[in-house]
């Protein structure tokens, strides 16, 4: 069978992986941009001291425990098991210009401004992590499946609902909600359906503090995967700035696609591996789009971000010791009604590469990637700009997911993306692997051993491995339902109010105290950072 992948990034590269290298299936992978990989995007950093080093500027990090399918693709080849190292993942809030910053690399970094230390707003916020980390675990548990909150409740509304604080949404859970997913806080964060958005964190060990796991990423960049796979595919096959315009069904068992040069080709299935929104544009231009396609298709909407390239430290936390791996910065500002909001409508987030990558500070100089800079980093400092598309996972996605096994595999056409699912790269190159072994013949070949010639001389491939599911297993902990027990004590007595107003009363004293004697908290802190490397 001939097939067509329309999309190399991680699930168009996915399917073409099995296709190309397990089934007996001829695979020909499309590209509208002339390089191949999507977010998989290693670019060459040169320093102003001469020193280059490969950096990624989409795809990242992943992780060993919520990244099955993608990490055992890579151990499956000794040249990338070998480039597969460790890094840390801390995360960092910066608002209004370094007015407010706090980090969670440390201790000295969650108080990385003295005041806080007398703020009760942000003891508050610490309280909320630690009660929302082992309370919000019972929405995933099965005792509490569909009685304890409803499906399709947003997390905004159970966070009003437990009396969580506006500290501790504005300044911890919406800018990870709106990092994490590269999208605006108007866009997703509330918004996002509370069971799904906990799961994702418990999947990724989000709620907790101790025991996490070591993230990963890839020596030499992302890009070494990607020229792994594409290595094996016969160039004749791997069509790069090759626009498809449009598809429709021609036959019962053919579909014809028209690329932007005007050149038509048959092929009897095709695997779009692209964005939804522009899968319904090519659909619609062949005219045979159905109506379930076009209500499902059209229910994800899609973010578009610029990741700058740089090294410009105007771009991080003014305080040192804030500086995390993730550091997402935002400002405040007074909406449509003249309510202040904590946090504007526009995602600014700075990837601390030296740290993420293993890159050398003092030999390179300080390397970042920021994600739609709130200001422009100074021109001379700036290596490049790249421009991704990120899914709006918002309960309508959510939604439109579970409807897809409605248009899945129907009429010549399957679907692969990570926008069916949390928008990950592991998400990707899932949902790439499983339309590519859905086209796998069902007929067992007749063989006497793994790989032998079937009865009519071909030799049928299976898939290197079964496709695991990457949500963690849930697992009662019964440690953390004591804690969460001991806080819903807390709240119901109505302790916290008391032990909350009585804190607030001594730290107001003491800083009455402190200014009583010339102790000034309220001032800009002092700012401690490393010198940038100019040209």
């Amino acid at each position: 069978m001939r097939v067509a992948v329309v999309g190399s990034g991680v699930s168009g590269l996915a399917a073409t992986w099995v296709l190309n290298e397990h089934s007996r299936h001829e695979v020909h992978l499309y590209e509208a941009d002339a390089r191949p990989g999507g977010h998989a995007n290693t670019v060459s950093f040169t320093s102003p001291i001469g020193s280059s080093v490969k950096v990624d500027t989409g795809f990242i990090v992943f992780n060993p425990s919520t990244y099955p399918n993608f990490l055992r693709f890579l151990r499956s080849y000794p040249n990338l098991r070998s480039r597969i190292q460790a890094t840390d993942m801390t995360f960092s809030v910066s608002r209004d210009g370094g007015a407010f910053e706090w980090g969670g690399a440390s201790l000295s970094a969650v108080f990385c401004q003295s005041r806080q230390l007398l703020d009760p707003d942000h003891w508050r916020m610490l309280y909320d992590i630690l009660r929302f980390n082992v309370c919000s675990r019972r929405l995933l548990g099965p005792r509490e499946a569909g009685a304890y909150v409803s499906d399709d409740i947003s997390i905004g509304t159970y966070l009003q609902r437990e009396g969580y604080s506006e500290s501790f949404r504005d300044n911890y859970l919406v800018p990870m909600t709106a990092a994490i997913w590269s999208t605006p806080p108007d866009k997703c964060a509330l918004d996002f359906p509370a069971r799904t958005l906990i799961r994702f964190m418990y999947n990724h060990h989000l709620l907790q503090i101790l025991g996490k796991p070591s993230w990963l990423t890839l020596e030499g960049g992302s890009e070494s995967y990607v020229k792994q796979i594409l290595s094996n595919l016969p160039a004749s096959q791997l069509h790069l700035s090759t626009r498809i315009q449009s598809a429709k069904r021609v036959s019962q068992h053919g579909v014809e696609l028209v690329t932007s040069s005007g050149e038509t080709v048959i092929y009897d299935h095709v695997i779009f591996a692209c964005h939804s929104d522009s899968v319904l544009n090519i659909l619609r231009t062949g005219g045979t789009v159905t109506a379930e396609e076009e209500r499902i298709l059209g229910a994800f909407e899609w973010n578009k971000n610029v990741a700058v390239l740089h090294y410009d430290t105007d771009l991080m936390p003014k305080q040192r010791v804030a500086w995390s791996c993730w550091n997402y910065l935002t400002a405040s500002e007074e909406d449509e009604v003249g309510q202040k909001k904590a946090n504007v409508d526009r995602v600014s987030l700075t990837y601390w590469m030296n740290v993420i990558q293993h890159i050398p500070e003092r030999v390179v100089g300080p390397v970042f990637v920021t994600l739609n800079p709130p200001f422009e980093p100074d021109p001379s400092r700036v290596v490049g700009r790249y421009e991704y598309a990120h899914p709006v996972l918002g309960s309508k996605a959510v939604r439109a997911q579970q409807q897809m096994p409605d248009i899945q595999g129907k009429r010549g056409i399957s679907f692969a993306g990570a926008w069916l699912k949390y928008g990950f790269h592991e998400d990707g190159f899932t949902s790439g692997m499983r339309a590519a072994a859905a086209l796998l013949e069902d007929r067992p070949p007749a063989r006497s051993a793994p790989g032998a010639p079937d009865a009519e001389g071909h030799s049928e491939k299976v898939l290197p491995f079964e496709i695991l599911d990457a949500n963690r297993e849930w697992k009662e902990d019964m440690h953390a339902e004591l804690i969460a027990l001991a806080f819903d004590m807390f709240e119901g007595a109505g302790l916290r109010r008391i032990v909350g107003d009585t804190l607030s009363l001594w730290l107001l004293a003491i800083r009455i105290l402190l200014g009583m004697v010339g102790v000034d908290l309220t001032s800009q802190e002092p700012i401690h950072r490393s010198p940038t490397l100019k040209k």
